[in-house]
């Protein structure tokens, strides 16, 4: 019985599960992923005059082959995965790896680096966004943020890039000294990689919370097959376009290229994708979002420190800004503590307990209502 059962000597309701040591092990996945993610910034500019479809298509044929090798050593459990959901592979191949970053090195080679990271840092809060919008108005961490609490990181975010963007496209300490009808084509096929980036974080977070069989690094393996057969099937069509020919001027050699595509596939892609989906598995989509904060920035340093050169004021000024609103926007959007369970003054007047107090009470009294000898 419950009164056999309840503690008498503490009225706390029993602990769930500590999840602190997951969600601590989450917060530095998608950390470690960002890091290694905003590298795919910096090794576009020591590739110098490579054509991007050369680097794209370079860095997924390379993620493939490593994801078919364990793919064939995975045994029946990935082939199942891969077999049951290579649709959904396919959609995060496109959307998350080749489209993403296509755009993203057609961004950096026609606006510049520095001005398509700043486009790409909009993405933790346009996810955030995104992810408040779908998510549960209350009910569990990650729920709904009132949109007034979103509103001044919004504000600061979009400053920061319009300063940015404007000091870009008006050419003042540009760090692309190219027409401005240029940088507006490569600005769009950034916010173009935004899009499918945002669909991609949402989508794959979705699909890992309701598949919870599905391991990261074995999801990340069955997506880099996908991505792969992408890659391999776009050959054609990139030859047939002339953009697998050799450049004709100043660039590194192809022992440069083929270092560049193999970090991209292999640490790039492979890691750093295993690294998201098993922070994306136990994170909200808002809050995994807004860790690729860390991917503006160590994209920032990447790329000048390939330069070797310090970014001019008003790039700091404006990345300054999306920090601070990235950071506001991780505060408003930050999981609280649950409450804590009401609880009864006395183990007593515990709801189960009156119940079954009543419960006799009322088969006491309904004994002595009979007549006698019933």
């Amino acid at each position: 019985m419950a009164l056999a059962t309840e503690p008498r000597n503490t009225h706390a309701p029993p602990r769930g599960p500590d999840r602190s040591g997951a969600s601590s092990a989450a917060l530095g996945a998608g950390i470690g992923a960002s890091l290694v993610w905003g590298s795919a910034f910096g090794v576009p500019v020591l590739l110098g005059g490579w054509n991007p479809v050369i680097v794209t298509l370079g860095r997924y044929l390379v993620y493939g082959l490593m994801s078919a090798v364990l793919f064939a050593l995975g045994g029946r459990d990935l082939r199942r995965v891969l077999r049951e959901h290579w649709r959904a592979a396919l959609a995060f191949a496109v959307a998350g790896n080749a489209g993403y970053y296509l755009l993203l090195v057609v961004g950096i080679r026609t606006a510049g680096a520095p001005l398509t990271d700043m486009v790409i840092g909009a993405i933790p809060v346009v996810v955030a966004v995104a992810g408040n919008v779908l998510a549960p108005a209350a009910g569990r961490a990650g729920g709904r943020v009132p949109w007034r609490r979103l509103a001044l990181p919004l504000t600061l975010v979009t400053a920061g890039l319009a300063v940015v963007s404007t000091l870009e496209l008006a050419g003042v300490h540009a760090y692309l000294a190219v027409s401005p009808a240029e940088k507006a084509a490569g600005l769009l096929a950034a916010a173009g990689a935004v899009v499918l980036w945002t669909w991609y974080a949402l989508a794959n977070a979705r699909f890992l919370a309701r598949h919870d069989a599905v391991s990261p690094a074995g999801w990340s393996t069955a997506v880099g097959v996908a991505t792969g057969a992408v890659a391999l099937a776009s050959l054609p069509a990139a030859a047939l376009a002339g953009q697998l020919t050799v450049p004709s001027g100043a660039h590194p050699g192809p022992a440069a290229l083929v270092a560049g595509v193999v970090f991209l596939g292999v640490v790039v892609s492979w890691v750093g994708t295993s690294l998201w989906n098993l922070a994306s598995s136990r994170l909200s989509p808002a809050l995994a979002g807004l860790l690729v904060n860390l991917e503006t920035v160590s994209g920032f340093g990447y790329v000048y420190a390939a330069r070797l050169e310090w970014p001019a004021a008003g790039q700091l000024a404006g990345l300054l800004l999306v920090l601070a609103g990235v950071t506001l926007t991780l505060l408003a959007g930050r999981p609280g503590r649950p409450p804590e369970p009401v609880r009864p003054a006395h183990p007593l007047l515990d709801p189960p307990v009156l119940a079954a107090i009543e419960r006799a009470a009322s088969a006491h009294l309904g004994r002595r209502l009979l007549p006698a000898g019933a």
